[in-house]
């Protein structure tokens, strides 16, 4: 099945290459928006979901009730893993989405974990 679109905190089957240089199907969660992937011919940011949970500070456990349709297995948002795809390295979408206001929660734990930033403003910082 070919999948001509993915969306914004839509959950899809993508090829993924392991540190070990191997191709292996990967859930992953789509981070960007459809206006870059109209520009970048078909180019899209997502963060890497597993089962595993090798690294606790950098994941965060899905609740069922954080999605519109629950997931199989008990499974994480790997938030320090963050790939660029293609269209053609989707192999198909599950038709599940991630809640918007827990897709903020996903976003600021990949921000923390990649970047390590906390921003604070200041009034007086002028």
């Amino acid at each position: 099945m070919a999948v001509n679109k993915v969306s914004q905190r839509e959950i899809v089957e993508v090829f993924y290459r392991t540190p070990e240089g191997e191709y292996k199907e990967h859930p992953a969660l789509v981070l960007s928006n459809e206006h870059l992937l109209e520009k970048e011919d078909g180019m899209f940011y997502a963060v890497l979901i597993s089962t595993k949970n090798y690294h606790p500070e950098y994941t965060i456990k899905i609740e069922n009730d954080w999605l519109n349709r629950p997931m199989a297995k008990e499974s994480y948002f790997v938030t320090h893993v963050v790939t660029f795809f293609k269209l053609s390295d989707v192999i198909q979408s599950r038709n599940t989405f991630v809640k918007s206001k827990y897709f903020d929660k996903v976003l600021a734990k990949i921000i923390d974990s990649i970047f390590d930033v906390q921003v604070f403003f200041d009034d007086d910082d002028e």
